[in-house]
């Protein structure tokens, strides 16, 4: 029973992204895109990323299962909202 990436839950989750780039960039975000580049454009860290998954958990109420995520899935926000929709394990 797979389903294609559901647009809608995509969308949300770039939505969500751009809201918590601020906090996880300390406020140094003007605006954030689907084609802004994470690493390169903003300058997150490995450790800043994974503030970013803590954040983007705590706003929609999911759990990431990290270990399956690579740099690729960082490339961009959109890459990484791609990443975390086709990823989401609901809690149980």
């Amino acid at each position: 029973m797979t389903t294609p990436l559901d647009t809608v839950t995509r969308e949300q989750v770039v939505t969500t992204i751009c809201t918590v780039l601020p906090r996880v960039t300390r406020g140094e975000l003007a605006v954030a895109t689907e084609d802004t580049r994470l690493m390169e454009d903003l300058g997150l860290s490995s450790s800043s990323t994974l503030e970013l998954m803590l954040e983007l958990e705590d706003a929609l109420e999911i759990q990431i299962n990290v270990e399956d995520i690579d740099r690729d899935d960082f490339r961009t926000v959109g890459t990484l909202a791609s990443f975390v929709a086709g990823h989401l394990l609901g809690e149980e």
